[in-house]
């Protein structure tokens, strides 16, 4: 796996993370502050790995791998 794919795979789990913990947020009725601090990291945790990913991407001419950028 390259370091693209893995950057991929990170945010796909870091999705799967935030949707179970703003579910789990909805049940509490919105008022569970370790939940709302738990979104907030793992929302800045999305975030840094887009930016990693997109550096990588822009390192890599049009990020698709091929030698033609």
């Amino acid at each position: 796996m390259n370091k693209q794919e893995e950057l991929m795979d990170s945010i796909l789990n870091t999705d799967l993370e935030i949707i179970e913990t703003v579910r789990s947020l909805q049940k509490e009725n919105w008022n569970d502050e370790n939940l709302k601090n738990q979104a907030t990291d793992l929302l800045q945790i999305h975030d840094e790995t887009i930016t990693k990913l997109r550096s990588l991407q822009n390192d890599d001419g049009c990020g698709c791998g091929s030698d033609h950028c």
